[in-house]
């Protein structure tokens, strides 16, 4: 039947963002699995054809909003190490903990679909494989940032250990959101301080393992420079 000739029941929605909204609204009252795509276009009043074209799976509806939020965490760190040099100069972990802390900034929302969607995905066991794929991805972000600041590779120890605790810190702050009526901008603040000390601590570690290759370089190029043996 087209979208014109449903004739009465619930008026169409008109944007990508109602039928997300219609479909997360039914994702938490039903649950993801219980809940079908007919029942989501027929609660949004689109067809499927509509809905596909806003989305290419009922599962996208969950992971679109996070895929971008940690594509924009990857510019935001990426910018980070290609700005000016006073920021370049700053301390690898001060420079990570504001780019978590302004990328969820821009993701989360006055109508709490952000939030809604992560009570989704954390609850829902169907996408708990795909869930898992989605946050080694964030944190590697988090550690390809480390890993060129500090000329090592992403699955280096510091780099990789670094982007583990950064995302679960992230999460369990999330997790501690879940319930709470707390506005965006006190959360937000929150985040940023639960993570002020963790990034005081991995800074700490970075930095004694810098001091830890200079004094190795130091003492290879002593011995390098060494008296020659007697011939």
């Amino acid at each position: 039947m087209s979208e014109a000739g449903r004739g009465r029941g619930r008026p169409p929605v008109s944007s990508r963002e109602e039928v997300e909204a219609v479909a997360i609204g039914l994702f938490l009252e039903h649950g993801y699995a219980a809940t079908s795509l007919a029942a989501i276009t027929a609660a949004s009043g689109v067809s499927r054809t509509t809905f596909f074209r806003y989305f290419p799976s009922k599962s996208w509806i969950i992971w679109s909003a996070f895929e971008e939020h940690t594509g924009r965490l990857r510019r935001l760190l990426a910018d980070a190490g290609t700005g000016t040099a006073e920021r370049v100069a700053e301390p690898v972990m001060t420079v990570v903990r504001a780019c978590v802390v302004e990328s969820l900034r821009a993701s989360v929302d006055d109508r709490g679909i952000w939030m809604k969607r992560f009570v989704i995905l954390d609850e829902s066991l169907e996408l708990r494989a795909e869930e898992s794929a989605q946050w080694i991805g964030w944190a590697e972000a988090v550690a390809e940032y480390v890993a060129a600041r500090l000329d090592a590779g992403k699955d280096d120890l510091v780099p990789a250990s670094v982007g583990g605790a950064v995302q679960a810190a992230f999460l369990a702050t999330l997790r501690g959101w879940k319930t709470s009526p707390a506005p965006a901008p006190e959360l937000l603040r929150g985040l940023d301080e639960a993570l002020a000390t963790l990034c005081e601590v991995l800074q700490g570690w970075i930095d004694r393992e810098g001091e830890d290759r200079e004094g190795e370089d130091r003492e290879g190029k002593g011995r390098g420079s060494g008296p020659a043996s007697p011939a």
